[in-house]
This record gives structure tokens, C-alpha cells and sequence, in this order.
């Protein structure tokens, strides 16, 4: 075997040792769809009526909600939550295509009441679920896995002020 061919076996191998391949390597700070999204503040209140203002990004039109946080890196979907707005309620579905990390969503009625939370996961060769609450919905928030419990957050007690939109 030539130098040539041992040294790019060589390359091929540091880079599968090192986790080159990995196929999270591909992923984005930022998709086309939460690029055009705008940032704002909502106000949530918790299971004991305490305020709590959360920075989140607004998926308010229907490319931005079709984007959500596919092919975005985990570390961001981290540190980053998405309002999706609907100017009705809806019937609809979430899926987890090109999500690089599991997520938290919350389902709100168009009053705002917290009808439903559902943990997401990482599609497998195993299943693809669609996630919804089985009734119609008019905002849904998707973030970190546990926020809603860490915010003490739970259907039918807290709720999403419309109004802080």
C-alpha cells in the first residue's frame, strides 16, 4: 500500500474515531424558518398563579411552523423554546423529522388553558409518532425536556396569557 492510501486510511479513521460522522455534524445554529421567526416574551402562569416570562421564538405563520427546530443542533434546542401561533384553534399534529434532540410541547386552547404536555422524541428506525393532545389547540410551545415540569407547569392549572403576544 502507497503513503497516499495509508495516509488518507489514516485520515478516514481519525475521523470516525473522532465522531466526524456524526450525523448531528450537519446540523444548524438556525433554520430557514426560525431565521424569519421573531423573538418575544410571553407570560405563562404556573400551577400557583406565579408569573413567568419566558424569551421564546414566534412560529406565527404556516413556514415557520412547518421549520420548527429541524436540522437545528441540540444545544440550541437547549436553550431555545417555540411558540407556535395559530390565528384559530386547529386539529393538528407534530412530528420529530431531522429533530436533533427529544422535546417538551405544550398544548394551550385558544383561552390560553394548558390542555395537554407531551414529551417528544428522536425518531428511530422503531416509530415515527405524531404527537397532539386529540382536541383542538390554538398555541403550542415546544421546549427543553422537563421545562414544564421544572416551571411547574400542568394542564388544566396553568395557562399561556394570550394577551402578553
Amino acid at each position: 500500500m502507497g503513503v497516499c492510501n495509508t495516509l488518507i486510511l489514516f485520515g478516514l479513521s481519525a475521523l470516525i474515531l473522532l465522531g466526524g460522522c456524526d450525523p448531528q455534524d450537519d446540523c444548524v445554529r438556525l433554520n430557514e424558518g426560525m431565521r424569519s421567526m421573531h423573538q418575544e416574551g410571553i407570560t405563562l402562569l404556573d400551577d400557583n398563579g406565579k408569573s413567568r416570562h419566558v424569551q421564546t421564538l414566534i412560529a406565527d405563520d404556516e413556514k415557520e411552523r412547518s421549520f420548527g427546530f429541524q436540522h437545528v443542533c441540540p444545544d440550541v434546542i437547549e436553550d431555545t423554546a417555540i411558540l407556535f401561533v395559530y390565528p384559530r384553534p386547529v386539529a393538528a399534529s407534530f412530528h420529530m423529522s431531522n429533530v436533533n434532540a427529544p422535546l417538551d410541547i405544550g398544548f394551550f386552547d385558544g383561552q390560553g388553558q394548558l390542555i395537554s404536555v407531551l414529551r417528544m422524541d428522536i425518531y428511530t428506525d422503531e416509530g415515527r409518532p405524531l404527537y397532539s393532545p386529540g382536541r383542538s389547540f390554538q398555541y403550542a410551545l415546544e421546549a427543553r425536556p422537563g421545562f414544564f415540569r421544572d416551571s411547574a407547569l400542568s394542564p388544566g392549572r396553568s395557562r399561556l396569557i394570550p394577551d402578553s403576544l
